[in-house]
């Protein structure tokens, strides 16, 4: 048991009710635009933390047909349709929106009406698992985002990406080896926001995996930048801890894999609904607080959505076979890989009493914990942070010539930012917009009395700001 959970004692469990509402759009009267959206990981933890978003840009049909289906129909739970006339309601290249002289003046009318501009720039150009290319067009994309801000003049702006983000090329030749990261931190101080640069743990907002990643955010005040970030980690504290104590009272934190796909385990299998070819397994009972969170709304769900089986080969399933009977949870040794006959350099068998690694859009780099096989998109899904009734569409994977240029289920998945993080964070922003551009120092104060003692979140202690290492 983690030092968050120590000590407590056990508490009822939250009610059916609460849970659904959890998710719920809140709408407080903040408005925002999510750039970059894929699926809708962030709108749908900015709109759970009270956030409205006016429109979403996503180029993707696949990525935007998941979008639709879940925040923009009006009968989906956590549907909130909201969109501008002038705007088709379907994929759009930020580029194109930009490029184009009347939706580049119908976005600069949006002056005064947006209150955050949100985002992820597409990150695989700069993750330290990838090429990291200083020539990859996609590293052109964050100042689209600059761009859009700069038309917009939105009182706050938001910017997550990898970790690589923050770290130079070291094939830059602009003399300073800058990272993306601080480049586009300084055109968004030349745009007149004071911002910070700060590392997160999606695992320290509940979310059950080790997921680090930079956070960028602007805000239009006349506050120092070690002002704000300190009223920031003292929001993101608070609220992290409020929703342990009232979500998940009883869970030890980290939350772990087992708390959070158990009841996905299951022997008895049907026909997947959008794929009979292959089989899913049906729903054990709630084995504990995350996954009752996970199913609220959900509640009338037979088979768990995209929780198809993978059909392995015979070898495959040795493999992993092996990996249980011989192997530490973790990632599998290269030696291991190499004698059981694959060219896979990366595999991960999952310790059910811990979180996951990353995950990527690659889920056959994790092995179940219980079986052997890859864990399921549903599966993913969970590590991730999306509730079950949050259904994706779309293709399951993709191979062949649309690998890496159209956005399956599983690269939505993994290129997602979790939900309950994004929660977290839009409601400290909330906070940091209510309390006004002069009272940054009052929020500093009025948390000071905030019980913090049973603490451990390291990633709130790893924000990266200067003003803090000295």
């Amino acid at each position: 048991m983690s030092a968050r959970s120590a000590g407590r004692k056990e508490e009822a469990p939250v009610g059916r009710d609460q849970l659904r509402q959890f998710w719920e759009p809140q709408h407080a009267g903040f408005r925002m635009v999510d750039l970059f959206a894929g699926c809708g990981g962030l709108t749908l933890g900015m709109h759970a933390a009270g956030w409205s978003s006016v429109f979403a840009v996503e180029k993707d049909a696949m990525a935007f047909d998941t979008y639709e289906h879940n925040i923009l129909r009006a009968e989906s739970p956590y549907g909130a349709p909201e969109w501008p006339s002038w705007l088709p309601q379907g994929p759009v290249d930020i580029e194109e929106l930009l490029g184009g002289q009347t939706t580049r003046n119908e976005v600069k009318k949006l002056r005064g009406e947006i209150d955050l501009v949100a985002g992820g720039p597409p990150c695989q150009g700069f993750s330290v698992g990838g090429a990291r290319r200083t020539t990859d067009p996609r590293n052109d994309l964050p100042y689209k985002f600059v761009e859009f801000v700069d038309l917009v003049k939105p009182k706050m702006v938001l910017l997550e990406n990898v970790e690589g983000f923050d770290k130079p090329f070291l094939a830059m030749t602009d003399g300073g080896r800058e990272s993306y990261a601080d480049k586009i931190k300084k055109e968004f101080q030349e745009l007149g926001y004071t911002t910070i640069k700060m590392m997160l743990h999606a695992v320290d907002f509940g979310v059950p995996q080790t997921r680090r990643r930079v956070i960028l955010l602007g805000l239009q005040t006349k506050a120092g930048e070690a002002t704000l970030a300190l009223a920031f980690k003292r929001l993101l504290r608070m609220h992290s801890e409020n929703f342990h104590t009232s979500i998940l009272p009883n869970t030890a934190w980290p939350v772990t894999i087992a708390d959070a796909i158990d009841d996905l385990y299951n022997e008895a299998v049907v026909s997947t609904p959008d794929n009979p070819k292959y089989n899913s397994p049906l729903y054990r009972e709630s084995n504990g607080e995350y996954s009752a969170l996970m199913r609220a709304h959900g509640e009338s769900l037979k088979v768990p959505d995209s929780h198809r089986l993978s059909l392995h080969t015979e070898h495959v399933t040795h493999l992993f076979a092996e990996a249980h009977r011989t192997q530490k949870a973790g990632r599998l040794p290269r030696q291991f890989l190499l004698d059981m006959g694959t060219k896979s350099r990366k595999k991960f068998l999952l310790d059910p009493d811990a979180p996951a690694s990353t995950l990527t859009s690659h889920p056959d780099e994790f092995i179940h914990h219980r079986e052997p096989r890859i864990i399921t998109l549903r599966e993913c899904a969970r590590i991730q942070s999306f509730p079950d009734a949050f259904l994706f569409r779309g293709r399951y994977t993709l191979n062949g010539d649309r690998r890496g240029l159209d956005v399956s289920r599983c690269a939505q998945i993994g290129n997602a930012i979790p939900p309950l993080m994004t929660r977290v964070l839009g409601l400290a922003a909330r906070d940091l917009m209510k309390e006004g551009v002069a009272n940054l120092s009052d929020i500093i104060t009025q948390l000071d009395n905030f019980d913090t003692g049973q603490l451990s979140l390291d990633a709130l202690m790893e924000l990266t700001l200067a003003q803090d290492r000295t």
